[in-house]
């Protein structure tokens, strides 16, 4: 879907200019002639005299007038439906309004701030703007399966039940070329779910951007301490999952004199080469030198749900001390921090 002069991309549909009528009518009308729409009764049912007239009201059409188009002038696209995309909210959907309900007086703010975000990346005027409602001027929109393009106003309101807080975007008005189209409740409620989903669509962008943001920080803020295993030996704890530790421990390690020869994720094993660094290396991230001789060692993780363990192993797959563990410890946690 897009204004005239901005594309917004949603995951329900993809509007654009179109200058095929023709191709937009295909996706409106059925296929086929309409020729039913002429057929008469020919006769009147009659039954035999010695026959026993048996009734079913299962398909019985009820009486009344009902307003619509008929034959080429039904419009078979499936209708639009509200996406489920704001975490916390039920979504109510009647004619020409959609609300979203929460019992969260904080989301109800965000779902408000995202709609005021949206007017403004789009550029669109208000024609009333108080705290609590927001009447829109004129939006074009121009679709792909639109014979014309489409202009509408729409308005946002705040709400207050009780504890339950909404959010409602109703379509005030709507032209369109075809007079008809205005007036049609099913083209109304259309643009009425385009609008809110236009909505609901950029508060999860927003939503997946900021978690995303959150990943990396968390992945950067990896708290290492000293603990032990199950045998009561001592080992490294890192809180963070074994996945992450396995992606960021090789290019940690080369800041402090390991260079890794080999890998194998599945042992969990890591063989490094270790060359000690100058003092600088040491004054610089503020921890005293790791006192291990310059060598080959294994390095050990273990997988324990949100946490990593690491130990160090040299010959003889002996491990080392607690002390140069601990050291270990240290090195780690500095340069983590120093990476955030």
């Amino acid at each position: 879907m897009k204004f005239f002069n901005q594309l917004v991309c949603s995951s329900l549909a993809v509007f654009m200019m179109s200058g095929c009528s023709n191709s937009a009518l295909t996706r409106q009308t059925a296929e086929g002639d309409f020729d039913y729409l002429n057929a008469k009764l020919s006769t009147a049912w009659k039954m035999p005299q010695d026959a026993e007239l048996q009734r079913y009201h299962n398909y019985d059409i009820p009486d009344g007038k009902f307003q619509g188009g008929l034959g080429e002038h039904v419009d078979i696209r499936p209708p639009q439906s509200v996406l489920a995309l704001i975490p916390g909210v039920r979504i109510d959907s009647e004619k020409n309004q959609v609300t979203f309900w929460t019992v969260q007086p904080q989301l109800a703010d965000e779902i408000w701030h995202v709609i005021s975000q949206y007017l403004e990346q789009h550029q669109v005027a208000r024609s009333q703007s108080r705290p609590s409602l927001i009447d829109t001027a004129w939006i074009s929109w121009s679709a792909e399966d639109e014979v014309a393009p489409v202009k509408a106003r729409y308005r946002y309101t705040r709400l207050q039940q009780g504890k339950k807080y909404g959010i409602q975007v109703s379509l005030l008005d709507m032209q369109q070329r075809d007079s008809a189209a205005e007036k049609a409740i099913y083209i109304q409620n259309r643009y009425t779910v385009i609008m809110a989903n236009a909505i609901t669509t950029q508060y999860d962008r927003q939503a997946q951007a900021e978690a995303a943001r959150k990943s990396r920080q968390m992945a950067q803020q990896i708290a290492v301490a000293m603990g032990a295993d199950r045998s009561g030996l001592p080992v490294v704890i890192a809180r963070t999952p074994y996945t992450n530790m396995w992606q960021r421990l090789p290019d940690t390690l080369a800041k402090i004199g390991f260079s890794v020869e080999d890998r194998n994720r599945s042992q969990g094993t890591i063989k490094v080469k270790f060359s000690q660094p100058d003092d600088e290396v040491w004054q610089a991230l503020g921890v005293a030198p790791i006192s291990l001789d310059n060598g080959t060692y294994t390095l050990l993780l273990g997988d324990l749900g949100n946490r990593t363990s690491v130990n160090i192993t040299g010959k003889g797959d002996k491990p080392v001390t607690e002390e140069k563990l601990k050291a270990f410890s240290d090195a780690l946690s500095a340069l983590f921090h120093q990476s955030h």
